[in-house]
């Protein structure tokens, strides 16, 4: 068990470092695709508390090390958020549009943008059950590059909606500021105030996108229990 967590703390720290530095489908993809081969034989290669989930509705992963395995999931993406933060450094520009969003409502646009994570969520995870845990794949060698592909895809399409399908990926992504507010010369304080007040006021929609998310992976383990009773 002790492997299985430090694995999972390790790839989920890179796969949101990745997202948070880099954010581009592609190499998000590549990075994944190399985690799940690393990690995949030892803890199954989650790094994602909707995949954690997944696999317990299916009947995969046991429930109290599915909670050991989310809570190390989150506290390696706030790990990576701080990292993220200190390599991208203070961005005023990005302060300040923090600051003038406060006035923005907070759930504009939230349809398209929950709809997104769902779909997005609910494809990743049915694709993760099939080549992961199913009997009528098992000792495949595609695992990760089928999962890695699906990733992407699934970021290109819904591009224009920005989605994580990762509730550990949109903490960090949340937080990233955050920690990069602490580079403000200066005015460290002021800019750490920003970025507080724009997450705290947002938070009830991070938190709304993190639920449609983990529905997303509930209902592909359901759709996957009802395809394929025998597996269960």
């Amino acid at each position: 068990m002790r492997n299985a967590l430090c694995l999972e703390a390790f790839g989920t720290f890179f796969l949101c470092l990745a997202v948070a530095v880099a954010g581009e489908p592609l190499a998000v993809a590549a990075v994944l695709g190399a985690l799940i081969y690393a990690g995949g034989p030892i803890s199954g290669a989650h790094y994602n508390p909707a995949a954690t989930l997944a696999w317990c509705v299916r009947g995969r992963h046991r429930w109290l090390p599915g909670v050991a395995y989310v809570l190390v999931q989150l506290t390696a993406a706030l790990a990576a958020a701080a990292v993220a933060g200190l390599l991208a450094g203070h961005d005023p520009e990005r302060t300040a549009a923090a600051a003038r969003a406060i006035d923005d409502p907070v759930f504009e646009g939230f349809f398209r943008e929950g709809l997104a994570e769902f779909l997005g969520t609910y494809l990743m995870a049915f694709v993760i059950l099939m080549v992961a845990t199913s009997r009528r794949t098992a000792g495949n060698g595609y695992a990760g590059v089928a999962i890695a592909l699906v990733v992407y895809g699934a970021a290109v399409v819904f591009a224009r909606q920005a989605p994580t399908f990762n509730p550990a990926v949109m903490l960090a992504a949340s937080f990233r500021d955050v920690f990069a507010a602490f580079t403000a010369e200066g005015e460290a304080f002021k800019a750490l105030r920003s970025e507080l007040a724009f997450v705290a006021k947002f938070t009830p929609r991070y938190l709304l996108l993190a639920v449609l998310q983990l529905a997303g992976a509930a209902a592909a383990a359901f759709t996957f229990r009802g395809l394929f009773p025998e597996e269960r």
